[in-house]
C-alpha cells in the first residue's frame, strides 16, 4: 500500500489544456462522456424522480380538492334533518363524501326498505375502502423512491469509481486533472438519487399524515350514515 501511494506521489503530472478543465467541469459533459452503466443508473434515477414529481404534484391537487369537497358535504349533511334534503339539495354533487352517499342511496332503493337488510352497510362499507384506494394510490411509489433511489445511485457511483482506477491504471498517471473528472462523474449519480429520493421521503411522510386525518374523517361520516339510515329506513 505504502508503495503504491509513493508512486502515486512521483508520478509526473500530465500537461492538460486548461480549456478542456472547465468543459469538464461542467456537469452534463461529465454525464455525457460518463460510463454506460453510470449513463443507465442516471437516466434511471432522473425517471423516479420525474414521476415522483408528477405524483406530488397531482396527489397534492387530489387530497386537497377531496378535502374541499368533503368538508362542504359533511357540513350540510350534519345541517339536514332527515336525508332526503341531502337528495333534494343543489350542488354538494362530487367529492367521496358525495359518492358514498349516492351509493348508499342506490343500494337503498335497490332494497326497498327492507329491515336489517346487510348488503347496505357492505355497500357503503365497500364505497368507503375505494375513496381510501383512489387516495392512496401512487402514494407507495413515493415510498419506493425513498427507498431505492440511494442504493441505486450508490450503485452507479461505485461502477463509475471502479471505471475510473480501471482508466487511471491504463493511462498511468495519477493527478488531480486526471482523477477529477472521472470521480466527479461516479458522485454524480450518488447526488441524482439523493435528489430524487428526499422530495419523495418528505411529501410520503406528508401525504400519508393527511390522508390518516382525511380517512378518519370520512369513516366518522360512514358510520354517522349508516347510523341514519338505520333510524329513517330500517326500523
Amino acid at each position: 500500500m505504502t508503495s503504491f501511494i509513493a508512486l502515486l506521489a512521483q508520478a509526473p503530472a500530465p500537461t492538460v489544456d486548461a480549456s478542456t478543465l472547465t468543459e469538464n467541469h461542467n456537469v452534463f459533459y461529465l454525464i455525457w462522456h460518463a460510463n454506460p452503466v453510470v449513463q443507465l443508473t442516471i437516466l434511471l434515477l432522473i425517471f423516479f424522480s420525474v414521476v415522483s414529481w408528477a405524483i406530488i404534484i397531482a396527489k397534492h391537487r387530489q387530497i386537497k380538492k377531496s378535502e374541499g369537497q368533503a368538508i362542504g358535504f359533511i357540513n350540510a349533511f350534519l345541517e339536514s334533518r332527515r336525508l332526503e334534503e341531502m337528495a333534494l339539495k343543489k350542488g354538494q354533487k362530487e367529492g367521496p363524501a358525495y359518492r358514498i352517499f349516492a351509493a348508499a342511496k342506490e343500494q337503498l332503493e335497490k332494497i326497498g326498505g327492507r329491515s336489517g337488510h346487510p348488503i347496505l352497510e357492505r355497500k357503503i362499507r365497500q364505497e368507503y375502502e375505494e375513496e381510501l384506494e383512489m387516495l392512496e394510490y401512487g402514494v407507495p411509489f413515493l415510498a419506493t423512491t425513498a427507498s431505492a433511489a440511494p442504493f441505486i445511485g450508490l450503485f452507479g457511483t461505485v461502477w463509475g469509481i471502479l471505471s475510473a482506477f480501471w482508466k487511471i491504471g491504463q493511462a498511468g498517471a495519477s493527478s488531480l486533472a486526471i482523477v477529477g473528472p472521472h470521480i466527479a462523474e461516479a458522485l454524480i449519480a450518488t447526488a441524482i438519487g439523493l435528489a430524487a429520493a428526499i422530495p419523495a421521503v418528505i411529501f410520503y411522510n406528508v401525504f400519508v399524515s393527511r390522508i390518516r386525518r382525511f380517512s378518519k374523517d370520512l369513516e366518522d361520516f360512514t358510520d354517522d350514515l349508516v347510523d341514519r339510515i338505520r333510524q329513517e329506513y330500517l326500523p
